[in-house]
């Protein structure tokens, strides 16, 4: 009988340190959150290259860090139309850090425009990367977001950048193979695309309506890229969206770069909760913009979480 009572007592005992140790695990989960961002200037090779880091918590992180780099548009900076903050902490939140960058000429970086090509792009990436290996111990898994022609780049990456990608997650890629990437520079006269590319060789550059001046260089990394050849050489997993109201890229661009995400191994397209969104996963609406934004990051963390795992 005492033997019988002696157990009971210590089940109830390490019952009693099992609550505990949860309690504690709770405690401490509030007084480490995630941690604030930090501003940050990467060092690349044609000057510092302007970056928000976000970090997760420290029990957040068991074994390896993984991280994410994510890229806007065209244009675009690293706020990433309001959807890059917000995502950033809801990836650190599932252990995963990430950095997003300023691109040249975009947000607070001081090179001009015409810097904007996809071979420096690619080259801030991997200048990100090794920073973030080096400061903040980023040593698992990596993946790429990438808006608009920030997702050209993040396609095109697995052949132009040395640092392996577990995945891939492409927000309305611009697309298009060669000069048909830049159908947004005249949505409806690709005729007028084509002569601004002619211009852009013949001078070195050329005007856009974006009010940015791209350089001939562009053009033709343009003109010799195809990031669906890419994505299918690559074979990695990609999550793949665009909004049901897209008025910059073409109807031929979305289906054919659909087509090649779904041929994909372990890749997903997502359609359906952006129906009423534009380019940027925007809308008029307040209340619709920010279902927009939560669809998106939801769809973008829960694939991550998986692929990064």
């Amino acid at each position: 009988m005492k033997e019988i009572r002696r157990r009971r007592a210590m089940r109830v005992l390490w019952a009693c340190i099992a609550v505990l140790a949860l309690c504690a695990a709770g405690m401490l989960a509030l007084l480490l959150p995630v941690p604030a961002a930090e501003e940050v200037q990467i060092p690349g090779a044609r000057g510092n290259i302007p970056a928000t880091v976000q970090m997760p918590g420290k029990l957040a992180r068991t074994g390896e860090v993984p991280l994410v780099v994510m890229c806007h548009g065209f244009t675009g900076n690293r706020d990433g139309d309001g959807h890059f903050e917000p995502l950033a902490r809801d990836l650190a939140e599932q252990g995963i850090a990430s950095v997003r960058l300023d691109f040249a000429g975009c947000g607070d970086s001081t090179e001009p425009y015409t810097e904007y090509t996809l071979t420096n792009m690619a080259a801030d990436v991997e200048a990100a990367i090794a920073y973030m290996q080096k400061e903040y111990d980023t040593d698992g898994r990596k993946a790429l977001v990438g808006h608009s022609m920030g997702g050209r780049l993040a396609s095109l990456y697995p052949k132009l950048g040395s640092s392996p990608m577990s995945a891939l997650v492409l927000w309305s890629p611009a697309n298009g193979a060669g000069l048909q990437g830049l159908e947004f520079l005249n949505i409806n006269d690709f005729s007028q695309v084509e002569a601004l590319a002619a211009e852009a060789e013949a001078n070195g550059q050329v005007s856009t309506k974006w009010g940015v001046d791209i350089s001939a260089a562009f053009v033709q990394e343009m003109r010799d890229s195809d990031p669906n050849a890419a994505l299918r050489e690559a074979g990695i997993p990609v999550l793949l969206t665009y909004s049901g109201k897209d008025t910059v890229l073409s109807e031929q661009t979305i289906s054919e770069t659909i087509a090649t995400v779904q041929s994909l191994p372990d890749s997903t397209v997502v359609l359906d909760p952006f129906v009423e969104g534009d380019h940027n996963y925007t809308a008029e609406d307040a209340a619709l913009s920010a279902q927009l934004d939560a669809s998106l990051r939801e769809t973008t963390v829960t694939f991550l979480s998986n692929a990064l795992k």
